[in-house]
Parts: structure tokens; sequence; C-alpha cells
């Protein structure tokens, strides 16, 4: 399971504690107590007013020099996900997009890249 952070604040985006609260209705054991956990100190993020920077919550696709494009979201550690582009927003994906525009060019592990959309 996750751990609950505690260093920095449990942050969840509204989707997120939708899926959560979903989950939890059929969730047992281990799982149901780490859902409980984590919505019980979960501090739920609404979208920014300014919708033209990257901030948590945000789903952000950059392009490569190749021409490759890519599309994270930036969530909680509940719902981060790696795989599926959901990048926890302490991570150092998420720190480099974090306050980006479209337009911006952004150095992240795999090199440099352009933000061409930010969605919330």
């Amino acid at each position: 399971g996750v751990p609950v952070p505690t260093e920095v604040p449990n942050y969840l985006t509204a989707a997120g504690e939708r899926v959560l609260r979903a989950e939890l209705a059929t969730a047992e054991g281990d799982r149901a107590l780490e859902i409980a956990e984590h919505l019980g100190t979960a501090i739920v993020m609404e979208p920014p007013a300014d919708r033209s920077r990257v901030g948590f919550g945000a789903k952000v696709t950059v392009e490569d020099e190749a021409g490759k494009r890519t599309t994270y979201r930036i969530v909680g550690a509940v719902e981060a996900d790696p795989k599926a582009g959901a990048v926890y927003f302490q991570t150092p994906i998420a720190e480099e997009l974090h306050d980006a525009q479209v337009g911006d060019s952004v150095t992240l592990p795999r090199g440099d890249v352009e933000v061409v959309a930010i969605e919330y």
C-alpha cells in the first residue's frame, strides 16, 4: 500500500476523492484501512484560479525534440500511477513542471521538453 504522507500535506484531487470513496464502498481488509486513512487526512484540492500554469491536478502534455508527446497528471500520493502518467506532486517530474505555461521549455529526467497543453 501507499503510506499516508506525513512530511507534506496529503493532497488529493477531487476526482481522486470520488474514486477512493467509490472503492471504499467495496474494499475489504488492508485496502479498506489504507483508503480510510488517506481520506481521513486528505486535503481535497480544487483546480487553481489560474489554469494557464501547471499546478496540482493539472494534466500536462509535453513534446520532446523528436516530436514525441507524453501526458502527465499531477496528483496526490495515493493517486500516483507513473505507468499511467499520474505522477506524485513531490516527484522530480512534477516539481519541474510546476508553474510552467504552454510554450515553456522544461528539463525532465528524459531530456528537454516543451509544454504544449495544460488541462484541469
